[in-house]
């Protein structure tokens, strides 16, 4: 603890101590990470009939394997709404210390679990953490992030929330149930160690409740000495000229109603891509393909590949733009689910697959380094530009919601619509849904880059 102390004193006042932030508040991706992805490895698990794999001494019918993977979703809807309302009265911080409590919680609970009931409970849960992380910390970031390096900071998210993609795939198939969970109570620990001592609350959340000395102090320690003032000043009129906060603000401004229309339909089109089933049923889709490469090493390689296509979205988010960015995202998706589900088709249709058994694996990792280009960084990153500091986190709320809910219907209907359609049929309605989400980006979205949020606004309410 004193050398975690004496670190993040040296750092104050320098970017060092920013990005520290930005990291730190991000264990709680990584955490979402892996609560999200869990039921990859865990559902074969939880399929089996052996008791020494399955804690629940039955194996788990369709029907409850697709509750159990799309419970955190739309128990997020709930964590968004709840969080977004409680952002603004005691702050960034404490709400997302307060809603990270359950992953501590259901973890250990999830550890002794014995019934599928207990697993509904704690998946549900676990699902509103991780609601109120998406829904606050996006926001909590670009408020403590300069105009300079906002979309730098923003894709920290994505990089952690790959990360924790890796250690489910990298870990999950190869330990118990009971034996991970105690392993994800770590990164939570962690946070409290440091996130709760040393990383200040936003600036914006301050001067919103009139308390200019704890704004200034937090800006000390997240800007050069030499910007404190003129920053305060900038934060100042900005929060003065946004002060209400009500729901209807959200509709009263031209620039919020756009704002709103961007992210809904940034983040809805985000699920209807298909990330978030293929994410949860990542092992199922490689044992269907029935190739030469174990589903565990295909998992694993794509985890690998979505933290460096993360990395490189990072460097590159401040250099080419976020529409730039997203476009390349829809066509190298849209390119990369037309060959998965070919595969399926010719794999369907009883054609010799043996010479083309690298495509799913190949297309996969296309999908996610185009997806994590774009779409799995910059819609929350976007989000969190987009609107005034008096309806940001109820806006957050209400775009994440709808991300959040077709993610629950998407990742709940999966198992039905294979058995309906095949897999071929699947993802034909992810590859349509990218296509369109191409119009949407050319159209609809406009380039936030290095804009201040002044800037933003304005191009919003032409």
């Amino acid at each position: 603890m004193l050398v975690f102390c004496f670190l993040f004193k040296m750092m104050e006042k320098t970017k060092i101590f920013l990005h520290s932030a930005a990291f730190c508040v991000n264990i709680l991706t990584f955490t979402t990470g892996i609560a999200m992805s869990w039921s990859s490895p865990s559902l074969p698990k939880l399929s089996s009939t052996d008791p020494d794999i399955n804690p629940l001494g039955e194996p788990i019918t369709t029907s409850q394997e697709s509750w159990i993977a799309s419970l955190p979703s739309i128990a997020s809807v709930f964590g968004t709404i709840i969080a977004g309302l409680v952002a603004d009265k005691i702050g960034r911080k404490k709400t997302l210390l307060f809603f990270s409590i359950p992953f501590l919680v259901c973890y250990i609970v999830i550890a002794f679990a014995k019934s599928v009931t207990t697993l509904y409970i704690t998946r549900f849960l676990i699902g509103i953490s991780c609601g109120s992380t998406l829904a606050v910390l996006p926001s909590y970031v670009a408020e403590i992030s300069e105009d300079s390096n906002r979309g730098v900071l923003g894709c920290i998210m994505g990089i952690m929330g790959s990360s924790g993609y890796l250690f489910v795939y990298a870990i999950g198939p190869f330990v118990s149930i009971r034996t991970f969970a105690f392993l994800q109570v770590v990164p939570i620990l962690i946070f409290y160690l440091i996130f709760v001592p040393f990383i200040p609350e936003s600036p914006y959340h301050f001067l919103a409740n009139d308390l200019r000395k704890e704004a200034e102090d937090c800006l000390r320690k997240i800007r050069k000495p030499g910007e404190v003032e003129r920053e305060l000043a900038y934060l100042i009129d900005v929060v003065k000229e946004n002060k209400s906060k009500n729901w209807r603000d959200i509709y009263s401004t031209k620039a919020a109603r756009k704002g709103l229309s961007i992210t809904c339909g940034l983040l809805a089109f985000q699920q209807l891509l298909g990330f978030m089933a293929v994410l949860s049923y990542m092992q199922t889709i490689f044992e269907a393909t029935d190739t030469s490469i174990p589903s565990n090493t295909a998992s694993i390689i794509i985890g690998v590949v979505q933290i460096i296509s993360n990395v490189l979205a990072t460097i590159l988010v401040d250099k080419l733009g976020r529409k730039k960015l997203l476009l390349t995202s829809n066509i190298g998706c849209t390119l990369s689910l037309i060959c998965i589900g070919t595969f399926f088709f010719f794999n369907q249709n009883e054609y010799d697959t043996d010479t083309i058994f690298w495509l799913p694996l190949s297309s996969l990792v296309i999908f996610f380094v185009s997806f994590n280009f774009g779409y799995g960084t910059l819609p929350l990153t976007i989000c969190g530009e987009l609107f005034q500091n008096n309806i940001k986190s109820l806006a957050a709320s209400l775009s994440t919601c709808v991300c959040l809910s077709l993610s629950f219907l998407v990742t709940l209907c999966f198992p039905y619509l294979e058995n309906a359609l095949n897999m071929t049929g699947v993802f034909a309605i992810f590859a349509v849904a990218s296509v369109f989400s191409i119009s949407f980006v050319v159209f609809v979205v406009p380039e936030t880059k290095g804009k201040s949020f002044k800037e933003i606004l304005d191009i919003l309410g032409d």
